[in-house]
């Protein structure tokens, strides 16, 4: 990964920082700088936007299925036999970790035995970070998007410092792509983090809440004595006013509110699907789809105001 590559990816996450647009006057010297900012302006607004309003997760596709040349059979020997197994994640849109909006128009896939032999044990195994689960023998993976820029167009330009080369070239374009990754790591079932629809941890009102001495169980507790009342008389059964009340104070009210602890690349990822591989008695990985399991419906989604409305008049009476 190149550096132009991780310069979208650290701005897109400093969500603390001020928008800057440029200023047009006339007469006024606009060079290359200004030009790069007006373009950061106005897709980091965007980036926003989705964010904020809409969250984060898959609109419609990036489904990750298996793709075997040998068919299943019910043969437990068989099933101990490495079969070339294709991971494949179909065409589709969504919106990652940090409100990047990605699409894909063509599947991608890579070949599950290739990646597990190309990846040390020290990668799968350990406890830490790593997808072993003892429990019960198995090995768990996740497939992550987020998206990606891609430079192309390469062009002649003049080389800027001494001796860089006789014919120095830079990029002339930047494709939006998607990023996916295939990342060992056992799932914690418990954490509310894992929820499919858990908004970020610093967004999470309850976890904002606990971090300023409020218990988790009552977020009300950070609201005055006017606003408990109002809270208290007009709640009604949904609990929409609760959860308003909970989102005012969902950030704190310290400088340092929307600072992360993970980092830019950990906040952009987005979870597509959990894998569970049934390991051997030897905790040996085999590619086989009898051994291997894979659930779509653990990742976050996002819901079109047409895709609720449709719900609603399909239940309705």
């Amino acid at each position: 990964m190149t550096a132009m590559q991780d310069q979208s990816l650290i701005s897109d996450g400093k969500f603390e920082e001020a928008l800057k647009r440029v200023v047009f006057e006339p007469g006024m010297l606009l060079g290359v700088e200004a030009t790069t900012s007006e373009q950061d302006y106005h897709r980091r607004r965007l980036v926003r936007h989705h964010y904020w309003l809409h969250g984060y997760g898959t609109l419609s596709g990036l489904v990750v299925s298996l793709d075997a040349d040998e068919p299943e059979t019910a043969d437990a020997a068989e099933s101990a036999k490495h079969v070339l197994t294709k991971l494949i994640v179909s065409p589709g849109v969504g919106i990652d970790g940090l409100g990047r909006e990605v699409s894909s128009h063509e599947p991608y896939c890579i070949n599950l035995q290739d990646w597990l032999e190309a990846h040390s044990d020290q990668l799968i195994w350990p406890a830490a970070n790593g997808g072993y689960d003892s429990s019960d023998n198995s090995l768990w993976l996740k497939v992550t998007f987020r998206y990606q820029e891609q430079p192309s167009g390469l062009q002649p330009v003049m080389a800027t410092q001494i001796n860089a080369g006789t014919d120095p070239v830079q990029p002339s374009r930047l494709k939006d792509c998607i990023l996916l990754e295939l990342i060992p790591e056992k799932p914690l079932f418990d954490d509310p983090a894992f929820a499919p629809w858990g908004p970020p941890a610093y967004l999470d009102p309850l976890k904002a809440g606990h971090a300023h001495g409020v218990a988790p169980d009552d977020p009300t507790t950070v609201l005055n004595l006017q606003e408990q009342a109002y809270l208290a008389t007009h709640a009604q059964s949904n609990g929409v006013l609760a959860m308003n009340a909970a989102m005012l104070h969902a950030l704190g009210t310290g400088k340092s509110a929307l600072d992360r602890q993970a980092s830019e690349t950990d906040a952009a990822r987005t979870l597509l699907a959990r894998i569970r591989i049934q390991l051997d008695s030897g905790r040996k990985v085999i590619s086989n789809p009898q051994r291997i399991q894979i659930n779509n419906l653990l990742r976050p989604f996002v819901s079109t105001p047409q895709q609720l409305l449709s719900l609603h008049r399909s239940i309705a009476p």
